[in-house]
């Protein structure tokens, strides 16, 4: 199967996204992080803030969204400001205003030793990579590590330095480490009873192991526009029993 990675393209798209990161959340215990409503749409402050992109799936001569992720900036976007409020959202949708830069910030803020402000001011671009998703009938591994890989380009891609910050299940930490990425502490937290680990990376924590694939990961996506992930998934067959 042919999978894509790229940014959302237009209204519908969008909504698509909003819609399945509600249903991924609601049926996990990140549900807490969702507002009830009848849309069933996963909006707040952060998409204002964010770039928004999504992982698609080749069917029937389609691209099927199938996951994605949101990469949240220090400062507003003002292609998805403008493009929720066309789409009517933030009018249907009580979107509060948040007080932290990231949220990320937000859930370690009695941590004393969790030194976002250091971090933040030792680059011009902070962002925290956030929502990540796939529906379930997708899930696996090596679709993680694509996305994963994609949001790591897309900062390999600027000009200025940055720093990614990543909120994620402890269980998952070993993942995000294996990218370069570090514990910004060594407490983990709860989140809308959620645990929560922190982490965050920079251009010079990037695994070496990995940076020869990403460069040429991010070259694709500057020529094309999109990255694309071959992969053949295979189809478990029920065992016989025998006699």
């Amino acid at each position: 199967m042919t999978y894509y990675f790229r940014e959302l393209q237009d209204q519908q798209e969008m909504l698509n996204w909003l819609h399945l990161r509600y249903t991924i959340y609601n049926s996990t215990r990140c549900a807490g992080f969702l507002k009830t409503n009848d849309d069933e749409i996963d909006v707040d402050h952060y998409d204002l803030r964010s770039r928004h992109y999504g992982l698609f799936v080749e069917e029937a001569d389609e691209q099927k969204l199938i996951g994605g992720l949101r990469i949240i900036q220090n400062k507003p976007v003002l292609s998805s400001i403008r493009m929720l409020k066309e789409m009517g959202i933030l009018d249907n949708q009580q979107v509060v205003k948040e007080t932290a830069v990231l949220p990320i910030m937000s859930y370690f803020e009695d941590q004393k030793s969790a030194n976002f402000g250091t971090l933040i001011k030792e680059s011009p671009v902070a962002t925290e990579g956030s929502r990540l998703v796939l529906n379930k009938d997708y899930q696996s591994l090596r679709l993680a590590k694509f996305i994963i890989s994609n949001a790591i380009i897309m900062h390999l891609l600027l000009e200025e330095d940055w720093t990614a910050f990543v909120s994620c299940n402890p269980l998952h930490a070993r993942l995000y480490h294996s990218f370069g990425f570090k514990d910004v502490c060594s407490q983990t937290t709860w989140a809308k009873d959620a645990p929560i680990s922190a982490l965050y990376l920079q251009d010079g924590f990037v695994a070496p192991d990995k940076r020869e694939e990403l460069e040429d990961l991010a070259a694709a996506y500057e020529t094309n526009g999109y990255t694309v992930y071959e992969h053949t998934r295979v189809q478990k067959v029920a065992a016989r029993r025998t006699a």
